[in-house]
């Protein structure tokens, strides 16, 4: 049996023909069980119009132009690889690696376990959730075109719902300027009126954004690391973080229970 550890990252399908001049990888937090899903299945294994929910998100990644992902896994990982290497098989270009969590401290313990396979030169760091399969490749490359074309540190993907309930609320200031993410648990009656929320999916400078995961704290409601913690880091410092707003927002329902898997479900099977 292989063996995994957080600070030993693992190869699963790596691709014979790298290409050296790459400008973005992708990392894909897939770590978690699912307790409201009511099932000893790993989340993100759960079928969707008969495919593994985590293939839509790989096919949203790989469609983006992504070469190298790496998924951070943790519940059932052999499950989970072995799922994503008969996936992988066809896609020779690609190199896959897997990083595992332990313990489910948030996503910003997440990324924070990945960053030996992270950590290298590839400019800019696309953040995937393994739950969210509707999102679309073009949304992921629109993103990435502008945070690279302003040179920012990091960008979150946003967008606007009536019902903003169970997400974090895109905070700006009075000139429209993204100045912090505040999550549900943690905010104020005014602050939950907000109808902008985060995705999950954010971009960041891999140049820049390690020493901002370090400063991370689980000072909050959920006594977790919040990867949304890191913007409000990054505008103390003076980086230039950016959001992008999606208009389509059904593309970013997320799974966290079966009556969500079942609204998912119709939607997968209209486009079909």
């Amino acid at each position: 049996m292989r063996r995994f550890e957080p600070s030993q990252p693992s190869k699963g399908f790596v691709a014979t023909d790298q290409k050296n001049n790459m400008k973005f990888q992708a990392v894909i937090l897939a770590a978690g069980k699912g307790t409201r899903m009511k099932s000893d299945k790993p989340k993100v294994l759960h079928n969707l119009a008969g495919s593994p929910m985590i293939e839509y998100v790989l096919d949203a990644t790989k469609n983006s132009g992504i070469k190298k992902i790496t998924l951070v896994i943790g519940f059932k990982k052999e499950e989970v690889i072995q799922a994503v290497e008969k996936w992988a098989k066809p896609h020779s270009e690609l190199q896959i690696d897997f990083c595992v969590q332990e313990e489910q401290l948030g996503t910003g313990h997440a990324l924070k376990v990945a960053e030996m396979q992270l950590k290298n030169n590839i400019p800019y760091l696309l953040v995937m959730l393994g739950d969210v399969p509707l999102v679309k490749s073009e949304t992921l490359q629109k993103a990435a075109q502008e945070i690279e074309s302003r040179e920012a540190a990091a960008l979150v993907i946003t967008t606007k719902l009536d019902d903003p309930t169970g997400y974090g609320r895109i905070l700006r200031d009075e000139d429209g300027i993204l100045k912090g993410i505040k999550e549900q648990a943690d905010a104020s009656e005014s602050e939950k009126q907000i109808k902008e929320v985060n995705t999950g999916i954010f971009i960041f400078d891999n140049r820049k954004v390690w020493n901002f995961v370090h400063q991370l704290k689980s000072a909050n409601a959920q006594e977790e690391y919040y990867l949304t913690d890191i913007i409000e880091l990054l505008n103390q410092s003076g980086e230039t973080v950016l959001a992008y707003t999606a208009e389509d927002s059904k593309q970013f329902l997320g799974i966290n229970s079966v009556e969500n898997l079942k609204e998912i479900e119709k939607e997968v099977q209209l486009k079909l």
